[in-house]
């Protein structure tokens, strides 16, 4: 849910459920907020709390910026910090999009993390996002990088390591109404190990909704 304010200033709420057999279920509530400094300036927040996780974060805070350089062209810069019972993970996401309309556009990623004190990683992703009739869009977007683990080790210790991943991702949004828009996708992600060879593979169904007051 968003509640728009004014042209400048919106805040919102969502809750996130999230089921990983045989983990179970975590779900993240969060609280949001955007504001715009400038017509060309735009800051962003955001707040997610998992009251009792078996896979996910105990919390994450996240902010960020958009830059609107040039009509088309907008510079992006995001900080994300995930507390995990194995300790912190922390990322900046540098990125930049332009936009062919004022509904599709294409985007690049960069992402440098930090994790659980001892990793360092980095990934890369882009996504296009197709405007369609009725207001409907379509989002397709890949991802190459690696990512932190963590599992438990001889006498109960965290073992910490790296693993390369392709993750690809296909999503649309369909309003509903004015206000209630519905939103589905599906990704799938190919990891492997650090040595090499096939870690596993995993797909990812989601549905959601947004409303706006």
């Amino acid at each position: 849910m968003v509640y728009q304010f004014n042209k400048r200033f919106a805040l919102g709420a969502e809750i996130d459920i999230m089921q990983r057999p045989p983990s179970g279920t975590n779900t993240y509530y969060s609280a949001l907020a955007s504001y715009y400094l400038w017509k060309f300036l735009e800051v962003h927040g955001k707040i997610s709390i998992c009251p009792d996780p078996t896979f996910a974060a105990l919390q994450i805070y996240s902010g960020g910026l958009i830059y609107q350089a040039t009509p088309r062209t907008a510079l992006l810069l995001d900080y994300q910090r995930y507390n995990f019972v194995q300790g912190p993970i922390d990322q900046i996401n540098p990125g930049i999009v332009y936009n062919f309309t004022d509904t599709t556009s294409l985007a690049f990623r960069y992402v440098r993390g930090w994790a659980y004190n001892t990793l360092e990683y980095n990934y890369y992703s882009t996504a296009f996002n197709l405007g369609l009739p009725g207001d409907r869009r379509l989002t397709m977007a890949f991802a190459y990088g690696t990512d932190p683990d963590s599992e438990v080790g001889a006498n109960n210790s965290n073992v910490a390591s790296l693993s390369p991943a392709y993750t690809y991702s296909l999503f649309f949004t369909q309003p509903i109404t004015r206000d209630l828009t519905l939103f589905t996708g599906i990704q799938y992600c190919y990891r492997l190990k650090e040595t090499g060879g096939e870690l596993y593979q995993q797909l990812t169904p989601t549905i959601g909704c947004t409303f706006k007051f």
